[in-house]
């Protein structure tokens, strides 16, 4: 049925698919970091550097098809099913328009950008290596993205789930013939990881092109006719999407200056333990990325429905099962540590661990905040008000930026005080929406 009604039922069914799709996705970071960081202390520092770098082109095409997966949802409660094929074939126009720019940029100035923010001559040198190879997934990469907004926005996940998870297989095995040299492969390092990951991304979009027509979809809401280019349904998405693109920027540029931050104030100790610390973060709060776009395509769906109830509803279900799911991975890394810590360091490295385990409880504040938090800013998106959640987020990330930077002028600063960062981000991301919500007359706690 076209039209959704946010039970627990739908919630799981939508969302439990997605934390597997992401999981697979978010871990080719992960297993980036594995591979490269047992290579040693720098490639750990750079691949950890690099990676966050790349995100910031990652997270703006993924932003963009966000608005995607809002317009589609709220189609599909309109029950304008005929619509969703001219708001793919539009997007995937775009997003293809704008990999090849992004692409061009990177291949043109990385050594600049990197050489302005990075001191260390040594890790510059393996994070453009890196980039090298790992900018060739970036095309692939956007058309996933393209399939993730439909996917979602139609509330059908499970072939996002396949795709995925057969991108990781690949990524995993690859990673480990290429940077060690295994299965007669050649050995390149922190440069066959970049490989890796951009084989294994291209791979993904053929089988979610390929699942897209052995399910039929093509003839189900009228895919790929690409008639003419529809530049107002152009402007509608850009309405939505810039902003998204902007907020996840200024998200990510503001860890990307951190890092940068860490790197020459605190040493490499300091950035190899933030670069372990964001692969945690960015793999345990799965669930709360994936409900945050179950929140998207609920909410939106609802909002298409004119039932507003139902929004405040599906916002109170989706972060108590976020929830639930926070709890969870603060247990796994209370229990096992040393194993969550210990796989992205080299045997020489071990010295790290316990210094990390000093520092572990600050990103159980951020789980637990994080979980709800990020179930609210999507309902403030998905109610279509991506300019207030923009004006939310840069305010936010200003105020991120002056804390972090007030914390390293005082004598006592070490990371994990630097970490707190994080508690200050998410807490004043809450405030404004509770503020937001309160407006709109919408009690959603």
């Amino acid at each position: 049925m076209a039209q959704l009604k946010a039970t627990y039922k739908e919630i799981l069914l939508i969302s439990l698919p997605l934390i597997l799709g992401n999981t697979a996705w978010t871990s080719n970071g992960v297993f980036d970091t594995i591979f490269v960081g047992n290579l040693g202390k720098v490639e750990l520092d750079a691949i950890g550097f690099a990676s966050i770098f790349y995100s910031v082109l990652f997270m703006m095409g993924f932003s963009f098809t966000r608005g995607t997966q809002i317009l589609i949802a709220k189609r599909m409660g309109e029950l304008n099913k005929h619509e969703v094929g001219n708001i793919l074939d539009t997007t995937i126009i775009s997003m293809t328009a704008v990999a090849i720019l992004f692409f061009a940029l990177i291949k043109i100035f990385s050594h600049q950008i990197l050489t302005f923010m990075l001191t260390d001559k040594e890790i510059i040198e393996k994070c453009d290596l890196f980039l090298s190879y790992r900018i060739w997934g970036l095309i692939p990469s956007f058309l996933s993205f393209v399939f993730i907004g439909f996917y979602s926005g139609i509330g059908k996940t499970n072939i996002l789930a396949l795709s995925i998870g057969i991108m990781t297989i690949l990524n995993v095995t690859l990673n480990y013939g290429l940077v060690y040299g295994k299965f007669g492969l050649p050995v390149m390092g922190i440069a066959g990881s970049g490989t890796a990951t951009s084989v294994s991304e291209t791979i993904a979009v053929v089988v979610l092109f390929g699942g897209t027509f052995y399910k039929r979809r093509i003839h189900d809401f009228f895919l790929f006719r690409f008639k003419k280019f529809d530049f107002k349904l152009l402007i509608e998405m850009s309405h939505i999407a810039v902003p998204l693109m902007l907020q996840s920027m200024a998200a990510v540029g503001a860890w990307l200056f951190l890092f940068a931050r860490i790197e020459t104030k605190l040493g490499k100790d300091s950035l190899a333990i933030s670069s372990i610390f964001r692969q945690l973060i960015l793999f345990f709060t799965i669930p709360s990325w994936s409900l945050g776009s179950t929140a998207n395509t609920l909410v939106s769906n609802l909002v298409g429905q004119k039932d507003f109830v139902g929004v405040k509803m599906a916002m109170r279900k989706i972060s108590l099962v976020s929830l639930v799911f926070a709890i969870i991975s603060c247990l796994v890394i209370y229990i096992f540590p040393n194993v969550c810590i210990g796989i992205f360091t080299s045997k020489q490295d071990y010295a790290l661990i316990p210094m990390a385990k000093h520092i572990v409880p600050v990103i159980f504040v951020v789980f637990i905040l994080m979980s709800f938090t990020n179930i609210l800013f999507n309902g403030v998106i998905s109610l279509g008000n991506t300019y207030i959640a923009l004006g939310i987020q840069v305010l936010v990330v200003a105020l991120y930026i002056a804390y972090f930077q007030l914390m390293f002028t005082l004598p006592f600063v070490d990371t994990f005080w630097i970490w707190t960062s994080e508690w200050v981000y998410w807490i004043l991301i809450l405030i404004s929406c509770l503020v937001f919500f309160r407006f709109k007359h919408l009690e959603v706690v």
